[in-house]
């Protein structure tokens, strides 16, 4: 028994798929031109940082940047501002003699 030849099911397939004759043709759907979206600058250039917290502390932190009538990405940043302000010329110098060990050891 010979296998059907696959180009005439496609074919027959087309021709079932075309609209009948007296249908009434449709103009086709032209979209509206919109305007190009803008980038969003405020990550250009930036690098995540993130952690997990317990659902009770995210529901914490959540409410606090709504008393603030902030985003949560900004209540954090505000935070580590802080934290750098107070810490900071440490912290930095920490970074660099760790930066300046593993140089030396490659």
């Amino acid at each position: 028994m010979a296998k059907p030849n696959p180009l005439s099911m496609a074919a027959q397939v087309a021709e079932s798929l075309k609209a009948p004759e007296k249908a009434k043709a449709v103009p086709p759907v032209v979209p509206a031109v919109a305007e190009p979206v803008p980038a969003k600058t405020t990550r250009e250039g930036k690098r995540f940082l993130g952690y997990y917290v317990e659902p009770q502390r995210h529901d914490e932190i959540k409410q606090a940047a709504l008393d603030e009538g902030i985003q949560i990405q900004e209540l954090l940043r505000q935070a580590v501002d802080a934290w750098m302000e107070a810490n900071g010329t440490e912290a930095v110098a920490t970074v660099e003699r760790r930066r300046a060990r593993r140089a030396g050891k490659q």
